[in-house]
């Protein structure tokens, strides 16, 4: 036998281990190979996210231009359509980051690995579940997120008897109030249910004898008196907003309560605007049934009756207790074969979410308490300033005022006043207070007598001007709730207003005359009239005349000036004096000169002769 034939089988074998020995170390490189690049994907990517600096340009435009939402977006609830603007994320053998991916008008979205996904009408958890499936079969070891950027603008109709029906396109995630306070499209504020205001001067709406505005000084005064009502309650006044309908594109119908929701404040009450939501305003009627509550509470309700009512419900609405209120008990009146039943109830769980019934007025009572006790407050150049308790109608203005220290050194006892509320906290009007309308109805007054008479309603109804020098107002004046004390600072001053060249403040010097003053302020203008100067006292504003008064600190001197008219009529009249001696003058010189051409006729006569 030869011998490589022996040989050959042997060589064979010894290749063919060779080969599975080296294909088992390159299959193993490649694999270490790829662990290591996997691996130090992982760490460069954590590296990249955790040690460095990152901002997220895209994002960051995303962020500066949408529209704020109100509140986060539920992922379970809220579905996907078109014009959504979403990110995917992928961690893990394969890395990717693609922001900005927009939803189609079909509802796709197309990425450079996994191409076409359809997300049409998927929740945000359902899109990521089926975006994970579909990228699992285009990458091996990565975990797929799905982000919201974006969301789309909403689709909604708007209806009923109000200023501007129509369709409308309002940002995701905007609640229904939006619609009663107006949503931002573009730059601007819309709110189907007011027009473009119209701010114009206040113009008023009578004739005065005297030519007094009142309109115009009531706007001016609405600080100190009633403050109009806000947007909303104005609304409601027209609609009635515990019966907003929605027909959604289901076909399904509810009625949204936003009375209860500008009140309490609940999200609950204002659910989100949904795509497609046909919206109807509908108008405030008297004829519907009508529930209320009232007494200890934060903010009395009455309105429609809704089927859902319960004192729970009714309480949010109201504002919560008020902090004197008996929580313990309620009181139900209700009508029963017409006649009203008066119920009292105790706070158990079961009342407080037993639903109620129409016509149900609810009332919470206050706490028992002696409500002679009352409260005022002292301010100013007093030793204690502060809130005191005193008696209603008992208690001396002289007793507060010792429990208060006294008076400061610098104070002006002169000109304190005292402000008083024309009604009490409960809302109960004064006795003192005045109806203009119905006196003139009851009294020959002038018209002129009662428009100034408004005036002072108007004015100064609440003040009373309190000379605190003076023994007898001390024990003469008793406090009421709500009083309030203010004691001004003595700047040892006065000043000059007026018709003088230098007006302003100047140090007051006791026994100085008023042309003493006057000469300080380097005397009186041309314009003024000498026979009109006056001293308005610091307390009271009253207008004395020099004779009648002595100057105080803080009074003003005021120099009245010659009324424009007479100052015209003057200067005509001086005109007309002028002319008339210009007249007389060239009468006697023509007199004058027709008398010498007598004389010199004569004379030439004479001399002839």
């Amino acid at each position: 036998m030869h011998l490589s034939s022996i040989q050959f089988p042997r060589l064979t074998f010894f290749w063919q281990l060779a080969s599975v020995y080296l294909l088992g170390a390159v299959l193993f490189s490649s694999a270490t190979h790829a662990q290591n690049n996997s691996d130090r994907n992982r760490t460069s990517y954590g590296s990249e996210y955790t040690n460095n600096y990152y901002v997220d340009e895209a994002g960051l435009q995303l962020a500066v231009n949408a529209t704020p939402l109100d509140n986060f977006l539920n992922p379970n609830t809220y579905e996907l359509g078109p014009y959504d603007v979403i990110s995917l994320q992928g961690i893990g053998l394969t890395e990717f980051s693609y922001r900005a991916v927009l939803v189609n008008a079909l509802g796709d979205i197309v990425t450079p690995i996994a191409g076409k996904i359809n997300l049409k009408g998927l929740t945000l958890t359902e899109a990521e579940t089926k975006v994970k499936e579909h990228f699992s079969t285009y990458v091996l070891d990565t975990e797929v997120f799905l982000t919201l950027d974006r969301p789309r603008p909403v689709n909604i109709h708007v209806g009923g008897n109000i200023p501007n029906p129509g369709r409308y396109l309002v940002p995701a995630g905007t609640r229904y109030d939006a619609l009663i306070s107006g949503f931002e499209i573009g730059e601007e504020i819309v709110s189907p249910l007011v027009n473009v205001e119209n701010k114009q001067q206040i113009i008023s709406t009578r004739q005065t004898i005297s030519g007094i505005n009142f309109d115009r000084l009531s706007a001016t005064q609405s600080e100190e008196g009633e403050i109009a009502d806000s947007r909303f309650r104005q609304l409601a006044q027209k609609y009635d907003m515990r019966y907003i309908k929605v027909s959604s594109k289901d076909g399904s119908v509810h009625y949204v309560d936003l009375y209860a929701y500008f009140n309490s404040g609940q999200e609950k009450f204002a659910p989100y605007i949904t795509d497609g939501d046909q919206v109807t305003f509908i108008d405030h009627s008297f004829d519907r049934p009508t529930i209320s509550i009232s007494g200890a509470v934060n903010t009395p309700f009455t309105g429609s009756y809704r089927s859902d009512d319960t004192f729970k419900k009714l309480l949010l609405i109201a504002g919560g207790y008020h902090p004197q209120a008996d929580s313990s008990q309620l009181i139900r009146v209700y009508e029963q074969n017409g006649e009203k039943i008066r119920e009292e109830l105790s706070l158990s769980s079961t009342n407080l979410t037993k639903k109620l019934e129409s016509g149900d007025q609810l009332v919470i009572p206050y706490k028992k308490t002696n409500r002679n006790k009352g409260n005022v407050q002292i301010e100013g150049m007093v030793a204690i300033p502060g809130i005191y308790t005193i008696e209603n109608g008992e208690t001396k203005l002289s007793e507060v005022l010792q429990i208060a220290g006294g008076l400061e050194k610098n104070a002006l006892a002169s000109a304190a006043y005292l402000i008083r509320e024309s009604a009490n906290q409960r809302g109960v009007s004064s006795v003192t207070d005045i109806n203009i309308t119905l006196l003139s109805k009851s009294y020959d007054q002038y018209l002129e007598g009662f428009d100034y008479l408004e005036l002072e309603e108007i004015l100064s109804a609440n003040r009373m001007a309190i000379d605190l020098t003076n023994e007898q107002a001390l024990a003469d004046v008793t406090l009421q709730d709500g009083d309030r004390i203010y004691v001004p600072k003595d700047d040892q001053s006065i000043r000059i207003m007026g018709q003088v060249n230098n007006p302003g403040y100047y140090a007051y010097q006791a026994g100085q005359s008023v042309n003493g003053y006057l000469q300080r302020a380097n005397g009186m203008t041309i314009a003024a009239d000498k026979k009109r100067t006056f001293i308005i006292k610091a307390g009271s504003r009253s207008w004395y005349n020099p004779d009648n008064t002595s100057i105080e600190s803080g009074d003003i001197i005021f120099v009245d000036r010659i009324p424009l008219q007479d100052a015209r009529s003057g200067l005509q009249n001086q005109i007309n004096i002028e002319t008339l001696k210009n007249r007389r003058v060239q009468l006697i010189m023509s007199g004058v000169g027709a008398l010498t051409s007598v004389i010199t006729a004569y004379v030439a006569v004479r001399r002839l002769n």
